[in-house]
């Protein structure tokens, strides 16, 4: 697993905010980071039956929602390149015992060289992490190429707001509010300071359909969510 220079100061940030994302990422979303995952899960129509893949799959709580909704006859497998992220996800899935599907495993690795034969599964997700990938295009490419034919694929993402009125409290709140707290939980301005910008970098929503589109998938659709705040895209192989 080759990582650039940009790979590793992403994966210090998210190694370093391990231990409070899930407490700060409540707090800053004001909840409603639990009300997108599970509409996200809900557009991604996971079956009891599926194998699915969780790309950036970071603390588990993405795939704790997919869970529920699987069988015993289903299989999970999330994927992560921050090993403090996965060891927090482990702990959360030993908790949950019987309601995990038949085959569970957490895995460190590099969504832009999924270690995975073609065709491996019904479904990939990715949560709050497909922005954070520098290769946006490789990582698209991996995905469709794991996936079998008729396969699945959905992401969920912090977007700009769709709302002109509310962008200045937005970016008030993000680039001067979040950083302030968090440096004083996680003790480090940096984190905050980049996660935040990585939103603004990110594609705009109907930008992003075409680059999934360019990537090979097809029937690609937008859902947004809280004044476009949150953004799911879901698509097919």
């Amino acid at each position: 697993m080759v990582q650039t220079q940009k790979d590793l100061f992403i994966k210090n940030i998210f190694s370093t905010v391990a231990p409070t994302m899930d407490f700060l990422n409540a707090v800053f979303s004001l909840g409603f980071c639990h009300v997108w995952r599970r509409k996200a899960v809900a557009l991604s129509k996971v079956q009891k039956e599926d194998k699915v893949l969780d790309v950036c799959t970071g603390t588990g709580d993405l795939a704790l929602i997919l869970m529920e909704k699987m069988g015993l006859e289903g299989s999970f497998t999330g994927i992560d390149f921050c090993q403090n992220m996965l060891d927090l996800a482990k702990i959360k899935m030993k908790k949950k015992g019987k309601t995990m599907p038949g085959e569970v495993s957490f895995i460190e690795g590099d969504a832009k060289d999924l270690g995975f034969p073609d065709n491996s599964f019904n479904l990939v997700t990715v949560a709050f992490g497909i922005r954070n990938i520098p290769d946006t295009f490789k990582a698209l490419k991996e995905i469709k190429r794991v996936l079998k034919p008729g396969g699945r694929f959905m992401c969920l993402e912090l977007t700009m707001p769709t709302k002109k009125w509310f962008v200045p409290f937005y970016k008030w709140y993000t680039f001067r509010v979040m950083p302030i707290v968090a440096k004083y939980v996680v003790k480090k301005m940096t984190p905050f300071a980049y996660l935040p910008r990585s939103i603004i970098a990110f594609y705009p929503s109907q930008e992003f359909i075409q680059i999934i589109g360019e990537c090979g998938f097809s029937n690609v659709a937008v859902h947004s969510m809280t004044m476009g705040v949150a953004t799911v895209f879901t698509a097919q192989k």
